[in-house]
């Protein structure tokens, strides 16, 4: 299979690269709309994509919705000095009905919907708040001091002057994100239409949900283009060929073209995980693509043939780029396990993204080659490789001082990292005069706080929340609530009896009655759908309305868990949990967050198991994770070092840098390990190494953090600090790669799983071939590799009687004739076949005592003195 795709290229290019064109076109009729020619892939706003399908937080989660109604709402508020006039209140009144009506509104909380209990001339009256709105100056006044000492109203519809009127809007949760946008900026609308010149404003969780996805979507249409405009300018600068940039372009655009298109064709949207998969996809493609365009450069100064320098590019490069995808998708993958559908989604589209980058790298782009113009000149050795010798003898002089530095910044990163805080704070992706910002702190001071919570107590025993023994427990959790400094205010069933019990009783009276029978007598008289926002039927379960200022994942886990440990302490009988959609979205984002790093830590395993499968060695296994640990490592301490949190969008750097530096390392130890094989010496291998692999490393490096840095020009912080963060790491990750992976790799001598599957041996060496005797078949394939595979064709001429030689030859393939003398006198000897060994007098004798001529086509191994040496000091 290795040897097809190897080929493909070399033999077919025209074909290969119109089944790449045709590819193109397909995918880019399924990712742009032939009609208005915009692309297909939208933005998703809701929680669905970013909350676990599964567990019991979701499965109360849903049966809170169900039951009570959700508390993912839009906040609408109104601020008038004049609010309680008849014009205003009708205005608010009309505003609500014409929210109300239209389609996807599940429901409208306030004033205008809100059930008012009290006690008129002796009479218990219940009906809506603004039912009849008073038409004189002193009613209004009496109206809105009522409105203003209800407990159920103030602090959640009315603020505490009166002069602030807050809605809440809830919405069918099965609406899309286009559908809930759209309805949204209907409201919004409606409301600047009927508020005339008072003051209005939106906000809640969805109305910053759907700022900050409005903002995304800009920002990546206006930095991924951008950041890919910086990227090919560095590039066309630094490796100074048309053929430099416009091909790992047109590859990586391929991948990242066919990817988005599986992408929307399986009905996927961007969110706030998967937005940064696209340039993901990029970085991983172009770091592949610039290695064979930087080997072809290479190999084509030094041979007139463009076909064979092709050919040659594709043989170097094609392991390493293999490792290289293999190691990298395996870490994506990774991420598919996860419960989050956008963390999985992520993990399968880069992973996708990643090996359809390779067929474009190790295909695409040799066939390319053979049809692009070659300037003059064109694959001249560039100038950083004239450092590499005295880079590879610096690393290798002060190897202990390399690493020993090296040491230094993981020990001083990890101790940054220990003071890492976990927190995505969605607020905070805007600047403080941010209308959603501002329109977030005007509600949150004005109210009793923009972010909604819900606590749901529950009992196993019918009529349970009727009795007052319940009620006092509840009572008092109200209390500790109200006394925390996050909590602008609760309402619960405990508020609705008390309203209930004192129309009754008069305004002196407790909050309830200290009878369960007079209690179910009160809820009896006045249940309703004002009772069916505080109780279920059977008086199982009472939820609890809680508004708070935090809006940062951090401060609301915070707050959950001093409220858990609260509720720990009710009656044996009664268990509480925290719910609704900021509670769920807190513990999830911290959850994805935590998972990001398990997720990061497992693929370093896998990756370590890989490369210990690669090499053979557990040991040099450890040696070739090191160097792509590191900059992760690096990373954590950077982003503490910075005050940045560890969130949603900065965890996924991690991610990406450890694609690149996997990249970078495969790359120069598969160069290492051929170099050292072909000079006999590691110290020459390591230079010769770096001289080939600085350039493309150095140039994907500056590049790639151009392209990250571009990201920065985004309006979202989260965005910025993504960019600049990767940008910083990418670069820490250079250094190390030339640095500490030469230093560690110096006195290396390895063999791939790769070579031992590919050396051809023939059936069963071990037993067929004399030399092998002994070691098992996978030992012989590694000993085979030690040394060197020749072939000869009918004719040649092998070895010379008389030459000088120190090694030895074991026929693989084909026979031979041995004989002494030469032409009429030549003296034929004997025969030789598979498992025949020559050489061997020579090898201690220091001269050929006959010679070698090939009957049929040969494949021989040649061993000399440092192979055997090798090999016996593998397996004496």
């Amino acid at each position: 299979m290795s040897r097809l795709l190897r080929e493909l290229p070399v033999r077919h290019p025209g074909a290969i690269v119109w089944v790449a064109l045709l590819a193109l076109v397909v995918g880019l009729w399924q990712l742009i709309d032939p009609v208005d020619a915009r692309l297909r892939v939208s933005i998703d706003a809701s929680l669905r994509g970013l909350l676990p399908a599964e567990g019991r937080e979701y499965e109360v989660f849903e049966t809170v919705r169900d039951r009570f109604g959700g508390d993912d709402v839009l906040l609408v508020a109104w601020f008038d000095d004049a609010l309680f006039s008849a014009e205003r209140l009708r205005a608010l009144k009309k505003f609500t009905r014409r929210v109300q009506r239209l389609e996807g509104v599940a429901r409208v909380d306030g004033l205008a919907t809100a059930i008012e209990v009290r006690d008129i001339d002796g009479n218990v009256s219940i009906e809506r708040l603004l039912k009849r709105i008073p038409r004189t100056d002193t009613a209004l006044a009496e109206l809105a001091e009522r409105a203003t000492t209800n407990p159920l109203f103030r602090g959640q519809f009315v603020n505490a002057t009166a002069d602030g009127a807050l809605m809440a809007v809830h919405f069918d949760p099965r609406l899309d994100s286009t559908a809930l946008s759209e309805l949204v900026a209907s409201i919004s609308e409606l409301s600047a239409g009927f508020a005339g010149d008072a003051e209005q404003l939106v906000s809640g969780p969805i109305h910053a949900r759907l700022a900050i996805s409005d903002t995304l979507f800009r920002d990546i249409r206006l930095a991924l283009p951008l950041a890919v405009f910086v990227t090919a300018l560095v590039a066309a600068i630094t490796l100074r060929s048309v053929h430099g940039v416009l091909l790992p372009l047109l590859s990586t655009g391929l991948g990242l073209t066919l990817t988005l298109a599986w992408f929307v064709v399986n009905g996927q949207a961007l969110n706030f995980v998967t937005a940064i998969m696209p340039p993901v996809v990029f970085v991983v493609g172009f770091a592949l693509a610039v290695h064979v365009i930087t080997e072809f450069d290479r190999r084509v100064k030094s041979t007139d043939s463009r076909a064979a320098a092709i050919a040659a590019t594709v043989d170097e490069v094609f392991v390493p780029l293999t490792l290289t995808a293999v190691t990298t998708t395996v870490g994506f993958a990774s991420l598919m396990t996860s419960p989050i559908g956008a963390i999985s989604a992520f993990g399968t589209y880069t992973a996708l993204g990643t090996v359809l980058c390779w067929l474009g790298a190790v295909m695409l782009l040799p066939a390319a080659l053979r049809f692009m113009p070659l300037r003059a000149g064109a694959g001249r050795a560039a100038r950083p490789s004239a450092l590499a010798p005295a880079l590879a003898r610096f690393n290798t002089a002060r190897r202990p001082l390399v690493l020993g530095a090296g040491l230094g910044v993981v020990l001083l990163s990890l101790w940054s990292a220990s003071s890492l805080e976990v927190s995505t704070d969605y607020l905070g992706n805007f600047s403080a005069s941010h209308p959603v910002r501002t329109n977030f702190d005007r509600i949150r001071g004005e109210f009793s706080g923009a972010v909604p919570l819900q606590i749901l107590v529950s009992s196993d025993v019918d009529e349970a929340f009727t009795d007052p023994l319940h009620l006092a427990a509840l009572e008092d959790f109200e209390t500790w609530l109200e006394a925390q400094p996050e909590i602008g205010g609760a309402t619960t069933l405990v508020d609705f009896i008390a309203i209930l019990n004192r129309a009754f009783e008069g305004p002196a009276a407790r909050s309830f009655p200290l009878s369960q029978g007079e209690v179910q007598d009160l809820l009896f008289l006045a249940g309703g759908d004002e009772l069916e926002r505080f109780a279920d039927a059977r008086y199982r379960q009472t939820l609890l309305h809680v508004r708070t200022s935090s809006a940062a994942s951090a401060e609301l886990s915070a707050l959950i868990e001093r409220i858990e440990a609260r509720l720990a302490q009710l009656p044996d009988h009664l268990h509480g949990e925290v719910t609704g959609s900021s509670a769920l979205l807190a513990r999830t984002l911290d959850d994805i967050v935590i998972g990001q790093l398990t997720s990061l830590a497992g693929a370093l395993v896998v990756i370590y198991v890989i490369l210990v499968l690669l090499f053979g060695s557990a040991r040099i296994g450890a040696i070739a994770l090191l160097p792509n640990a590191l900059p992760i490592v690096c990373f954590f301490g950077l982003l503490s070092a910075c005050g940045i949190t560890l969130n949603l969008a900065t965890s996924l750097v991690a991610a990406v840098v450890l694609g690149i530096a996997v990249d970078d390392t495969m790359h120069f130890l598969a160069r290492f390990n051929a170099e050292a094989r072909r000079t006999a010496s590691e110290a020459r291998g390591l230079e010769n190494a770096l001289g080939v692999v600085i350039r493309p490393v150095t140039v994907t490096t500056i590049a790639l953090c151009c392209g990250f840095l571009a990201l920065t020009t985004g309006e979202l912080r989260s965005q910025v600090e993504f960019g600049a963060l990767a940008a910083a790491t990418l670069a820490i990750a250079w250094v190390i790669d030339l640095t500490v992976t030469p230093a560690l790799a110096g006195r290396l001598r390895f063999v791939t799983l790769w070579e031992v599957l590919t050396v051809d041996l023939g059936a069963a060496p071990h037993q067929t071939i004399p030399f092998f005797a002994g070691l098992t078949h996978r030992q012989a394939r590694i000993a085979a590799i030690l040394g060197t595979m020749e072939a000869f064709e009918r004719n040649d001429v092998i070895l010379h009687e008389g030459d000088s030689g120190e090694d030895i030859h074991v026929f693989i393939e084909g026979e031979a004739e041995a004989y002494i003398g030469d032409g009429n006198d030549r003296t034929p000897l004997r025969r030789l076949a598979r498992g025949d060994l020559i050489g061997e007098v020579a090898l201690f004798r220091g001269r050929r005592t006959a010679s070698v001529a090939a009957a049929t086509r040969v494949r021989l191994l040649r061993f000399d003195r440092e192979a055997l040496a090798r090999i016996d000091a593998r397996y004496p």
